[in-house]
């Protein structure tokens, strides 16, 4: 693996985007860009020297196409270098990815349906990709501009979500704290403006996706804030209704999370991290974490579901609805 950032270019608004949050991100990070564009290999032709004659065409075409991406990744300094490759493009990247540090993706390019929220390209890669993939939604989140930069940003108001019930939300800032607060109290922010969010499941510290996440918020000098999220098991749950049983699990809550900060500490003592846990559907929440997030970390699959899913039922709707850069750690890289 090389320390590079790997960018599928098409010429799309989508992957326009894409190349400008590379840029901002390889430019931080002090790494060289890669660009690649695919082209599909020539079918049904007999003749060798006509299909030599497509390949030299396509090529051709993809080399001016890069042309403006290369010139506009110099004029930011970075050191960058550009393939064209015969093949799938969801395929060709996921090839790529293995000797690459980072990969980042539109997550709609051309081609395709209209209609879908998400590309096969982007969808492909990021579940399959051996490397972490950042998908750049086609509206941009709200902190940054095109170009990764700082922009104005408007608050989002604090709401709960309509289709399950949260009965309240454990919230952490400072660690050390099982007190519970109420999401419908309107002191309590949802805005999670400047910060990365970390999407937690049950491998805690030993998910590799949490060092990523942390790895990146010490890199971009931003906070990071842990998001942890339990669906109600049922409407009326005994345990949130029973004073005590809902105070040992907000405890027990508590515990597991502040020992999962205590180890980002240790590791990222100069990174601001602190936890939020909600009783509610994870993704509704994540998806909600999105509209106001800078960037938001999860692995392709949690604890639960099918094995031979790569990209869980949670990562699927993230990234089909969310609307924040979304880096997502490969399911290789979370087994310890």
């Amino acid at each position: 693996m090389e320390d590079v950032v790997l960018v599928g270019y098409d010429g799309s608004p989508a992957s326009s985007r894409a190349l400008d949050w590379a840029i901002d991100e390889a430019r931080l990070r002090g790494w060289p860009l890669r660009l690649v564009t695919a082209f599909s290999p020539a079918q049904n032709i007999a003749d060798p020297m006509v299909e030599g004659k497509y390949v030299e065409l396509e090529t051709r075409r993809g080399e001016s196409m890069l042309q403006e991406a290369l010139e506009r990744a110099k004029n930011h300094g970075v050191t960058v270098e550009s393939r064209v490759v015969a093949g799938n493009p969801g395929g060709v990247l996921v090839d790529l990815s293995k000797s690459a540090a980072l990969a980042v993706v539109g997550k709609r390019g051309r081609g395709g349906f209209a209609g879908r929220l998400m590309g096969s390209v982007s969808a492909g890669l990021a579940a399959h990709s051996k490397c972490p993939t950042v998908v750049i939604p086609e509206v941009t989140a709200p902190g940054r501009n095109a170009g990764g930069t700082e922009a104005g940003r408007s608050e989002v108001p604090a709401r709960r979500t309509d289709t399950a019930p949260v009965p309240w939300l454990v919230s952490a800032p400072d660690g050390m704290s099982a007190e519970g607060v109420h999401p419908d109290d309107e002191s309590q922010s949802w805005s999670y403006a400047g910060q990365i969010v970390m999407a937690m499941d049950a491998l805690g510290s030993k998910n590799p996706a949490l060092w990523a996440a942390a790895e990146a918020a010490q890199f971009h000098a931003k906070a990071l804030t842990l998001v942890s999220t339990r669906a109600p098991y049922y409407r009326d749950s005994v345990w949130l209704d029973h004073a005590e049983g809902a105070s040992r699990f907000r405890q027990e809550v508590a515990h597991d999370l502040d020992t999962i900060l205590a180890d980002v500490r240790s590791r990222y003592p100069e990174v601001k991290a602190s936890w939020q846990f909600y009783i509610a559907k994870p993704a509704e929440i994540l998806v909600q974490a999105t509209q106001t997030a800078d960037l938001l970390v999860l692995g392709t699959r949690g604890h639960g579901g099918f094995p031979g899913l790569l990209l869980g039922s949670v990562s699927q709707a993230v990234l089909q609805h969310g609307a924040s850069p979304m880096m997502v750690v490969p399911r290789s890289r979370q087994q310890s």
